[in-house]
């Protein structure tokens, strides 16, 4: 299995607070997260080898571009 740069979403930010009360509920960031998690994770190619650094989830990536 591919290395992956852990994420964690409810990471505390320099002071405590939780990053999901800076975005509101109703917000499309929060829609685009939601519906990266759908897609199924055959749709990305994943480099295997585990040579180099740690890749960012293919997930993450994605939500970023959209």
């Amino acid at each position: 299995m591919a290395k992956f740069v852990d994420r964690d979403q409810s990471q505390l930010y320099l002071l405590p607070i939780v990053m999901r009360e800076w975005v509101r509920e109703d917000d499309l960031a929060r829609f685009v997260v939601t519906a990266v998690e759908r897609v199924p994770m055959s749709a990305f190619v994943v480099n295997e080898r585990g040579t180099g650094s740690a890749q960012y989830h293919p997930r993450t990536m994605l939500a970023l571009l959209v």
